[in-house]
Parts: structure tokens; C-alpha cells; sequence
């Protein structure tokens, strides 16, 4: 493209009034192509190349961290400036168009692009012909900074003539005489051409007053409004330093404060509560790219003078760089119906802009604030002279409000946000009542803020760019290489473990100090953690800045120990987290032992880019040995034999269970103290737990080498204590994790009883090699036991009798409790004699008794009922004894089995658990009970037998008209039953089921019963339709009963009156049955039982005769269907 200069936009920003100073500035803005010619890259030998014949020896290649090698410097080479490229500009930003001595002046440019840009330089030129260069200061993101200290001799008139700066390497220039832009600045006196007014940006012509020249007045205007210029009075400085501390700031008012509470009621402050809501909307806020600072975090005020106080307030934002000030409040009044909120923003007198801005962000928070259910009194501007407010913006007079219009003077957009009514309780109780309530208007106020300014997620874009690389390196262990110099690697100096210790490129050597295991975390950020240090790489301060040192230090999770690494050319580089400008680089570009690693601009050069190398350390070959031989052997219980003598085993010494007992050799005698337990960690490592002590296999002081102890001690999961397990000729290799060379073996290669077991160099001789002979446990004896006789005894209903046919197991004093004893007792044929086997998926059977629905279980050597738990107490084997008779086995102990105590068989004696000895107390024959598991009795508690459509089909069956009540009541009550929540009788079966499931009651009985009480829901006795009582509780003829607030509460007041008498267990939902407790609990387990008449214990629900043999017959029927 030819270089082509065209007319360029350029604006200036100044003039703009602070409290009491007068700071001017302007920008200017370019946008014009200068066509950047390629820099052309002549090849040199450094001096890390050599010829064939100069290639070191081996010994050369390889130099300790000690002997660095030295390396002559190169002379820096001279490179001609060439004409820039104006689009890398975006503006160019004067801070002080005039200045007095002994201030700072300040220059920020603005670039389009910063990737690749580095050493800024301005050339400044006096009135008098004279020159001088000032360097940059400081960069953040895209915005360089120049700052200078002018003296009173430097008194006089100055432009910036040239911008100088290195891209990829290539220097070039800028004139600005070339770009049109007369950028000047005077020293104790104005410049010629100075005027002290903002331009008039309002027409589209070029201004014939000012130096710069505007071209688009409409660009212009945008770029003011899109916030370019919206602060300026605090830009120049304070908008280099937003960006540098991650751009915006805005600043939270708490109203009042200290002596001055604000409004008062129901016991609270104004001033408490908007600090509590200031605080909360911080905290969200916190969340995103935004500085938030507050007047006040305590109870205070910043002047015991009002209008001060005011000022004060706005001070502190001005101090911080605020762009916003919000200003949070209660409202208040003497009508106590007044309501909602509203805000207040500037009006556009003085300034447009913040009145334009503050309109956007008050509509935001309003909107926030209504969606919580407040009133919405709409966003307002107050005007000063008569206090009237108006919709309307539009503006002449100053604004009401001190602190908006303060906040104008010092170019800040100020608003108050107005909550809520503290007078009024009803919004005092719902917005302002609590902790939960005062955070979500301070939510409210931040997601207005967010929404309003565009904030983004903290870190968003480099979260993006960490996601967007995460799988550009696997994790693994790596040497990192220079590309500069591929002999070169990172390293860290002296081969140190100390935090703060430099890292620095070195020659490699392979050593642990130059590896760097990778790791990804969630958000895929890296961190690169020295293998020998266990450090991690860590830039310095937490400062992203070129030349900012790295070094290693404990890792903290900090972004200064995170890192991006993204594919470059042919190499990678590493970005740091802190700022996605800034990656790790090789000092000056040079490669030499001890040349320093620091931060820099990314410039695309060979210093910038690193290969990844990947290597393993000791501790993952180990991890990848002991993963590869983890199926050698397989987990449990073992003797660890030599394979020198197998008549000698592994044994703890004295069979000592303490810790630090010494490990040796002797002859095997079946002892706990020669059985060890095998178990794999994750990696595939081994350890071995001695069965007696419970202390596992250790190494003497974690340390491997030849003569090392071994002996027992307490499990702490080191590497001292873990093995890998390798098959070996006849036998098995015993290694140790720490050092896979060192390996188990017989001190001097001799077996005697108490020869010593140490570790020693692997030599491959008989001495180091070890059989392992597994040992049965009885948990595996009794599972085997379970799967092979599980077939054996069918489930179903048993009488469970001894060899004397005429005594059988039975729960003493038909006890319904948990831990009623079990005994002996002559066969009566109740619900407490009859069991229900069931087995489990590994062929253990469970006994259910029938009357009180406990489980048989071994408590200590007795046997009792317990509520089910599926422990093993609870299970047992049935198998055949020597004799072929059958005989029951806990499964806690496969020697014992169930037995009468004493071998009494007469009613009383008690059962228990005993070792097995085939006698005749331990002969036990089941009688199967062909019946519903009830003895022809139905439990009113187990498992529903009945499903919804069935209920729904007994009912169709037998009734017609859903919720129509016109036989008595001349449908007067029509419609009550969808009123209470059942608008079908689907829906009503449904309810009965769900509540029926919860309490453990059968559904059927319920239902059933419901539909003798109410006659299939039509009513017609004492109860009414709307009460919603199903079953007549509390209905005696001379009261209609209990009422219930709706369908299910109903059907659960029923279902739990019913558990009442079924059951003496607890209710599962809170009880709504107001009879509950008057029922003696348990007294009717059977629905036969509920006629008083029918019950042989005097209890029951009904009077009437064959109440609950009624319902039975019922249930068959529904059964059916």
C-alpha cells in the first residue's frame, strides 16, 4: 500500500473545573494509516552458535548450577528508525496543558493494539530550538504512560514533536507534524494558541481557534459519551490509574452517619441501614472489574458540619478516580402510606454528559428495585432555586442535592438512590427487616450498576483465554527450553528450596531444580511447581510490569503463581494471569548461564517463546511402575514368606503392637503377628498393615539406602511406607516407593529366627525374593458360605422350630420394641412365631418377624429383634450341618451358629448364638406357612399391595358423581372436595397412596376404610363434606368432629390415627391427627382388631360389631379389581 497520510481525528478535552484547582488537559485522537514497511532481519551467529568443530565435549555440554558458563556479550546492534505505522494510536492525552513548576506533567498514549509494542519514547522540543527524550514510566494494557518534573528554569512553551517505539523487534517513528497534531503545553505560562474553554463540539466543521483540528464532531461526541472523556477532570493521571488497577471506580455513599442518624422507626437508624446495604452491594460488586471504595465503614461522618460533610464525601471519591458516586438512602414521610423507591441523577446544567449518563444508570438501579415488588416513584432530577423535581432533565438551574452537585464540580456522576419508606411498615418489614432483606437491595443496587456500565466478571477475558488453552499442554512433569538457545532451560539459582529464590535460564543438566511439574486448575490456568523445591513459579509483587523478576516461591493460589501457555510459532508462551500483556521472557534476549527470567511485553521475539519438554520425575516413574505392576497382587491377607526358606515368614518381634517394633525373620506359626493386609492406594502402591498391630510396613527415618530398617509404625501414608509389588522368577520383588532400586531384603542373605529385614540396593539374589500365602478371612469364609447355600432355603413365611418339632422361635411377650429377646417356646402358631425369609444380592438371609416386623439380629451372643439395618448382626447363613440337618449362622462369625442355652428345650429358654458343635440345640426344621404372611389376620402396617387404578376402579365401581353431595344435602356442598385439592377421584387416590407410603400404613386398608366411613364419599351421617374428615375421628353422634384444612391433611389425620393402633413407631410428618395420642399405641397391629368387639386386647376404633372385618372383606374386593 503506498503511505498515503489522511486527514486524521483529533480532539481536545480540557477545562473542567475541580473542587477548588484548576486542572486542564486534552486529547488527541488519531486514525490515519501510515503504510509500515516489514523490518528486514539480517541472520548473525550469536554466540550460542557453533560450527561442527566447535562442538564441546560431553563434560563441556554439561556444566554443574556451580560452574556457570561465561559467554562475551554481543555489541547491540544498531538498528535505523523507521517511519511508523499511525494506526497503532488510538489518542494521544496531554494532562496539564499548562503546568507551574515543581508538577508533574503527564502524557498517556493510547494503543489500538499493544501486542508487540515496546520502548516508548517521546521527543519534546522547546520554544528556544532545544530537544530533550523522555522515556515511558509505565505501562498497563494499552495505555503508556510519560511523566517529567519540570523546574522553574524550564520555564517556557514545549510541543511533543515525535513518538518513537520498537515493534517485533524493528524500531520506529512518529512525527506528529506529519499527522497534523500540534501537540503543546506550557510551563509557567500559557503556549500560543491556548484557550481555556472546551471546544464547541456541537456543529460538524473544524474548529479555526484551537491547535488541533477536529474532523468528526459526531465520532467525537460519541467517544465523550462512551465514557472516552465523560471524567475529565479526572482523567490524565487518574484514568491511567483506573486502568492500572483494573479501570473503573465507583464510589458507595451510606447516607448519614455518626450524630446525624437520618430517618428513625420501628427501632431502626437510616444511617445502620444504607450502611448495610452499601456493604452488600459492595460485595457484589466485588465479583467484577470494578474498584469500589466507600465515605464510610463504620458508624461515622466525615463533618459534624452538613454541607462539609457532603463535600467531604465527594472528596474521598475525587481522591480515589471515582467516576460514580451513588449515594444510598431511606426515604421518609408523614404520611406513613407513602411507598416505592426512586432515584435522583444530575440535571444537564454544566454538564450533559453525567446528566445523560446518570439518567441510564438511575433507570438500571429503578429497575433492579421495582423487580423486587417496590413501588415505583420513577428516576427525578431536583433543581435548586425552588426544589422542584422533574422527569424531565432538561435544565438551567444547579441540582438540589449537595452531593450531586458536588460530584458534578469534580466531574463525577452522582445519584441518590431513595429504597424504600422506613416510615411505612409494611416496606419496613419486607425490605428493610432483616439481614436478607437489607442484601437484596444491596444486590439490587450492584446488578443496576453492572447492567448500567457493562461491568465485566472479574478477569473475564483471561478467565476466556485460560479456558480457551486449557488443553494446549497436559499436565506432566517438563523441562522448559529457551528458545532462544535450546541448551538453555529454565532453572532455579543454586538449585534452592527457599522461597524467593530467582529462576533464571541455566544450560541443562537434567537435574531436579530445571523440572516443573504442570497443573491445570478448574478455570485451566497453570501453575508450575519446581520438582525439587516444590515452589512455585511466582512473579514479584504480584506486579505485571517488563523486567518485573520471577522467582519461586509457597504457593498461595495467588494470580501472580497462574499462567497461560499459548502456542507460538514453534515454541509456546507463557502468559502471565496478572495480565495477558505480559509473558515470561529471557532477559535482553540472550541465552547464558544466570541470565535472569523476568515479566515483559509480549514482543513475538525467541526470548518470549519457551519449548515444553516433558520429563518424568522420580516420583511419577515410581507412580508409573507401581500403576503398571498394581494387578501383581491382589488385595487381603497374606504371609510374606522367603523364597530362600519357605518354613520362614515376615514377623513383627515379640508380637509387639507398638509402634517402631522391629520387623524380622522367623519361622511361620499362623500368629496375627505374621499376617499382613495387602490394600492398594489410588497410584497402584502397596501397603502392608500388620493383622495384630494394625501399624503398617515402614522404613527407618523415610530414607533409601543399603542397611535402611524396616519395621512397623503408624500409618501416615508417606512414600516410606509404601511398596511396589513386582513379579520375580518364583516369587515376587518387594520395592520401595521411595527409591524403586532399594528393595525388602535378609539382612547378610541368611535365614535364621530373628534375622533383620532392612532395605538394600536391588541385586536380583533369592535373598530379595518373597512368596505371599493368602490367608481366608471370615468375612470372605461367610460371604462364600451365603452365595453357596443361598438357593437352600427358599424365600417365604416359616415356622422355625427345633429338631423337637413341638418348640419354635419366638418373640418374648409378643414385644412390638426393638431388642425384644428372642426364645424358645411351644408352637402356637401367633404372628411373633411366624419369620419371612428374605436374601440378599450375596445370598445372606434376613428373618422379619411377622407380629412385630423386627429383624432377628445377634446382639452380643443373645439373639433379640431390631429395626432393620442391613448390618451383617442382621444376616445370617442357613446350611447344612455334618449330619445334614439344617443349622442358622451368623454372619458375623461363621464357627457359631443359633442355639438353645443349655440345650433346654422348654418354653423360656433363651436363644443365642454359640459355637457350632452339632448337637441337637442347634437343629433347627422350617415349616413353610402357605398364607399372606398374616395367619389369616391383615396388618394394618407393610407394603401397599394396591395401586391408584385400582382404588379408582373400586370406587367407579360402586358410586357415581365425583364431589356431588345431593342425596341429603341438596348439593350444597358440591365442589368442596376440588376445593380441598382433589378435583378428581384419581387425584384423591392418589393423595390416599402418597400419605399411606410416607406412615408405612397399607394403602388399601385406608382407602377401604375411608370408603365405609363416608359411604364412597357421600356422606350422610354426623360428619360434613367439607370438614374433610374421612374416617369420623372425634365423631361421637352428638358432634360433627374434627375439621381439616384441606383433602390431604384429611386423608393424613386418617392414615396417622390408623398408624396410632397398627404400630408403636414414630410418625414420619408432623401430626395432624388430633386423637393421636389418646390411642394406646400398637393395641390393634390387624384390621380385624379395630372393632372394639373383635380386639382381644378391649381397644379398637369402632363399636360396632365386625367393624374391621368389614374393611377386610373390602380390601379383598379392591384386591381384585
Amino acid at each position: 500500500m503506498a503511505k498515503k497520510i489522511k486527514p486524521l481525528l483529533a480532539f481536545v478535552l480540557s477545562v473542567f473545573m475541580f473542587v477548588s484547582t484548576m486542572t486542564n488537559m486534552y486529547i488527541v485522537r488519531a486514525d490515519d494509516e501510515i503504510t509500515q514497511e516489514e523490518p528486514i532481519v539480517e541472520e548473525t551467529q550469536t554466540e550460542e552458535e557453533t560450527t561442527e568443530e566447535q562442538v564441546p565435549t560431553v563434560e563441556e555440554q554439561t556444566p554443574t548450577e556451580e560452574e556457570e558458563v561465561p559467554v562475551e556479550k554481543e555489541e547491540p546492534v544498531v538498528e535505523e528508525e523507521q517511519l511508523g505505522d499511525s494506526n497503532m494510536m488510538e489518542y494521544f492525552l496531554v494532562d496539564n496543558p499548562v503546568l507551574s513548576n515543581g508538577e508533574t506533567e503527564n502524557f498517556v498514549l493510547s494503543l489500538n493494539n499493544a501486542e508487540g509494542y515496546s520502548d516508548f519514547r517521546l521527543t519534546i522540543q522547546k520554544e528556544n530550538g532545544s530537544t530533550f527524550d523522555l522515556e515511558s514510566t509505565e505501562q498497563v494494557d494499552n495505555l503508556v504512560k510519560f511523566s517529567r518534573v519540570f523546574s522553574e528554569e524550564e520555564k517556557g512553551q514545549y510541543s511533543v514533536t515525535t513518538l518513537h517505539y520498537v515493534y517485533n523487534g524493528q524500531s520506529y517513528y512518529l512525527n506528529f507534524s506529519d499527522l497534523e497534531m500540534d501537540v503543546k503545553f506550557g510551563v509557567d505560562q500559557e503556549y500560543d494558541g491556548y484557550d481555556a474553554t472546551l471546544p464547541d463540539l456541537t456543529e460538524d466543521s473544524i474548529s479555526s481557534e484551537g491547535v488541533i483540528e477536529v474532523t468528526d464532531v459526531n465520532k467525537a461526541e460519541e467517544e465523550i459519551v462512551n465514557g472516552v472523556a465523560s471524567q475529565p477532570a479526572t482523567m490524565s493521571v487518574d484514568e491511567f490509574s483506573r486502568h492500572a488497577t483494573g479501570g473503573m471506580t465507583i464510589c458507595l455513599d451510606p447516607g448519614h452517619g455518626g450524630n446525624d442518624s437520618g430517618a428513625t422507626a420501628f427501632g431502626a437508624k437510616e444511617s445502620d441501614l444504607t450502611l448495610k446495604i452499601a456493604q452488600y452491594c459492595k460485595e457484589e460488586l466485588s465479583k467484577y472489574d470494578v474498584n469500589v471504595v466507600m465515605t464510610r465503614t463504620t458508624d461515622t461522618r466525615l463533618s459534624e458540619e452538613a454541607a462539609m460533610d457532603l463535600k467531604n464525601r465527594v472528596e474521598v471519591a475525587k481522591k480515589a478516580g471515582a467516576s460514580y458516586f451513588i449515594s444510598i438512602h431511606i426515604n421518609s414521610a408523614a404520611n406513613s402510606a407513602a411507598k416505592g423507591a426512586e432515584v435522583y441523577y444530575p440535571n444537564t446544567s454544566g454538564n450533559k454528559n453525567l446528566s445523560s449518563n446518570g439518567q441510564n444508570l438511575a433507570k438500571a438501579i429503578q429497575k433492579q428495585l421495582t423487580a423486587l415488588g417496590l413501588y415505583d416513584r420513577g428516576i427525578k432530577i431536583r433543581n435548586y432555586t425552588d426544589g422542584t423535581t422533574s422527569y424531565d432533565p432538561t435544565s438551567s438551574d444547579k441540582d438540589y442535592y449537595g452531593v450531586i452537585r458536588y460530584a458534578k464540580e469534580a466531574n463525577i456522576m452522582g445519584l441518590i438512590v431513595e429504597h424504600c419508606f422506613i416510615s411505612n411498615k409494611e416496606e419496613f418489614d419486607k425490605y428493610l427487616g432483616s439481614n436478607a432483606k437489607l442484601q437484596q437491595l444491596g444486590v439490587a443496587d450492584a446488578r443496576g450498576i453492572v447492567s448500567a456500565l457493562g461491568l465485566q466478571l472479574k478477569n473475564q477475558s483471561l478467565d476466556t483465554l485460560a479456558k480457551d488453552n486449557c488443553n494446549t499442554l497436559s499436565d506432566g512433569t517438563y523441562t522448559i527450553q529457551s528458545s532462544v538457545n535450546s541448551r538453555y532451560v529454565l532453572d532455579i539459582a543454586n538449585g534452592s528450596t527457599a522461597s524467593g529464590a530467582n529462576a533464571q535460564l541455566y544450560q541443562s543438566n537434567d537435574t531436579p531444580a530445571q523440572q516443573f511439574k504442570v497443573t491445570h486448575d478448574s478455570q485451566g490456568y497453570v501453575t508450575f511447581t519446581n520438582v525439587k523445591s516444590g515452589k512455585v513459579l511466582d512473579v514479584y509483587n504480584g506486579t505485571a510490569q517488563n523486567g518485573i523478576n520471577v522467582r519461586q516461591y509457597t504457593s498461595n493460589n495467588s494470580r501472580a503463581q497462574k499462567w497461560i501457555v499459548r502456542k507460538d510459532g514453534n515454541g509456546y508462551s507463557i502468559v502471565s494471569a496478572l495480565n495477558s500483556n505480559y509473558v515470561l521472557n529471557g532477559a535482553s534476549g540472550k541465552a547464558y548461564n544466570g541470565n535472569n527470567v523476568e515479566l515483559y511485553s509480549y514482543s513475538g521475539t525467541s526470548s518470549n517463546r519457551w519449548v515444553f519438554n516433558k520429563s518424568l520425575s522420580n516420583e511419577e516413574k515410581n507412580i508409573s511402575l507401581a500403576n503398571a505392576n498394581r494387578s501383581a497382587l491382589a488385595d487381603g491377607i497374606y504371609e510374606i514368606r522367603s523364597a530362600k526358606n519357605s518354613k520362614y515368614t515376615l514377623d513383627v518381634s515379640n508380637g509387639s503392637t507398638l509402634s517402631g517394633a522391629n520387623i524380622q525373620l522367623w519361622i511361620s506359626n499362623g500368629t496375627p503377628a505374621q499376617a499382613f493386609k495387602v490394600t492398594h492406594d489410588s497410584n497402584g502402591f502397596v501397603i502392608f498393615t500388620n493383622v495384630k498391630s494394625g501399624k503398617v510396613l515402614d522404613v527407618f527415618n523415610g530414607k533409601a539406602k543399603s542397611y535402611q530398617n524396616v519395621w512397623q509404625y503408624n500409618s501416615n501414608d508417606s512414600y516410606g511406607q509404601k511398596w511396589i509389588v513386582q513379579k520375580s522368577n518364583s516369587g515376587y520383588k518387594i520395592m520401595s516407593a521411595l527409591d524403586k532400586n532399594y528393595v525388602l531384603d535378609l539382612s547378610n542373605g541368611t535365614v535364621r529366627m530373628g534375622g533383620n529385614i532392612q532395605l538394600y540396593i536391588s541385586n536380583d539374589t533369592v535373598a530379595q525374593r518373597w512368596n505371599f500365602v493368602k490367608q481366608t478371612s471370615d468375612r470372605d469364609t461367610c460371604n462364600a458360605l451365603a452365595s453357596t447355600n443361598k438357593c437352600l432355603m427358599p424365600d417365604g413365611v416359616y415356622y422355625i422350630k427345633n429338631q423337637n418339632k413341638n418348640f419354635s422361635l419366638d418373640v418374648q411377650n409378643n414385644s412390638l420394641y426393638a431388642g425384644g429377646n428372642i426364645w424358645l417356646y411351644s408352637l402356637n402358631k401367633s404372628n411373633f412365631q411366624k419369620w419371612k425369609i428374605s436374601h440378599d444380592s450375596q445370598g445372606y438371609v434376613m428373618f422379619e418377624n411377622i407380629g412385630s416386623g423386627m429383624y432377628l439380629a445377634v446382639s452380643g451372643s443373645n439373639v433379640v429383634q431390631q429395626k432393620k439395618s442391613n448390618d451383617y448382626n442382621q444376616k445370617w447363613i442357613i446350611k447344612y450341618d455334618v449330619n445334614h440337618n439344617l443349622r442358622i449362622v451368623p454372619a458375623t462369625n461363621s464357627n457359631y451358629a443359633i442355639d438353645i442355652c443349655n440345650g433346654s428345650v422348654k418354653n423360656g429358654s433363651n436363644i443365642q448364638v454359640y459355637t457350632a458343635n452339632n448337637t441337637a440345640a442347634q437343629k433347627w426344621v422350617f415349616e413353610y406357612i402357605n398364607t399372606n404372611a398374616t395367619g389369616g389376620l391383615m396388618q394394618i402396617m407393610g407394603t401397599s399391595q394396591t395401586t391408584v387404578a385400582q382404588m379408582v376402579c373400586y370406587y367407579n365401581a360402586n358410586a357415581n358423581g365425583y364431589d356431588k353431595f345431593n342425596a341429603k344435602y341438596k348439593n350444597k356442598y358440591d365442589g368442596c372436595l376440588a376445593k380441598g385439592g382433589a378435583s378428581t377421584i384419581n387425584q384423591f387416590a392418589q393423595i390416599f397412596y402418597e400419605e399411606a407410603m410416607a406412615e408405612g400404613v397399607r394403602a388399601e386398608v385406608a382407602f377401604t376404610q375411608c370408603m365405609k366411613e363416608t359411604g364412597f364419599l357421600k356422606y350422610g351421617g354426623d360428619v360434613l363434606p367439607n370438614q374433610y374428615n374421612f374416617a369420623g375421628i372425634g365423631a361421637t353422634g352428638a358432634v360433627h368432629g374434627a375439621s381439616f384444612s384441606n383433602v390431604r391433611m384429611g386423608i393424613r389425620a386418617q392414615i396417622q390415627h390408623l398408624k396410632a393402633y397398627g404400630s408403636v413407631s414414630p410418625l414420619t410428618n408432623q401430626c395432624v391427627d388430633p386423637r393421636f395420642n389418646l390411642v394406646k399405641r400398637g393395641s390393634a397391629q390387624y384390621v380385624e382388631w379395630l372393632g372394639i368387639k373383635e380386639n382381644p386386647n378391649g381397644y379398637g376404633w369402632a363399636t360396632s360389631k365386625s367393624y374391621g372385618h368389614d374393611i377386610v372383606s373390602m380390601v379383598n374386593v379392591l384386591l381384585k379389581k
